[in-house]
């Protein structure tokens, strides 16, 4: 009779243990580097975007840190706009995101603009080098986003990014 009391008891303490181990892991930092532009190539900052979504759904809390070259991707020019917002995603590349994830072709975003939006709506954080905005004119000491498209980006200084480096369980740059 004991050991059927010890059994049920042992599958719950271990399905607890379990429990507790996916929300520790759903806890760690996945940091995601953005330093490629745009301009030089598209690939890698699409690419980037997929696996924000890919580690979001992984339950990781995930950071987008924009810096260098990236930067100038989010600059806004003289339309008021910046450019990837407007970026067409393929069709075919939606389809698979699709797939990937579940969901109805619908809802994955038509543009980077949107998916960025998407991004940031699931709970991705976006941060950015404020020493590159000043030194690329982008922003200025008062308003260092005075040129950047994406508002809810933080600014943080270089200690802060080492800082982040450094306590993300999780990297991958682009």
């Amino acid at each position: 009779m004991r050991r059927l009391i010890y059994i049920p008891l042992t599958v719950a303490v271990v399905a607890i243990i379990l429990g507790m181990a996916q929300t520790v892991e759903a806890e760690e930092t996945f940091l995601v580097h953005l330093k490629t532009g745009l301009k030089k190539d598209d690939a890698q900052i699409c690419v980037a975007y997929n696996i924000v979504w890919a580690a979001l759904e992984q339950g990781y809390k995930v950071k987008v840190l924009i810096d260098a070259g990236a930067i100038n991707t989010y600059k806004v020019g003289w339309n008021d706009k910046d450019k990837i917002e407007g970026y067409k995603i393929p069709k075919n590349l939606r389809m698979a995101l699709s797939d990937q994830f579940k969901v109805g072709i619908d809802t994955v975003p038509k543009s980077y603009g949107e998916y960025l939006t998407l991004l940031k709506n699931r709970g991705a954080e976006f941060y950015i080098n404020s020493g590159f905005l000043i030194v690329s004119k982008i922003g200025k000491p008062d308003n260092l986003l005075d040129k950047v498209s994406a508002k809810f980006f933080k600014p943080i200084t270089l200690k802060e990014m080492v800082r982040m480096r450094a306590d993300a369980g999780y990297y991958m740059i682009y």
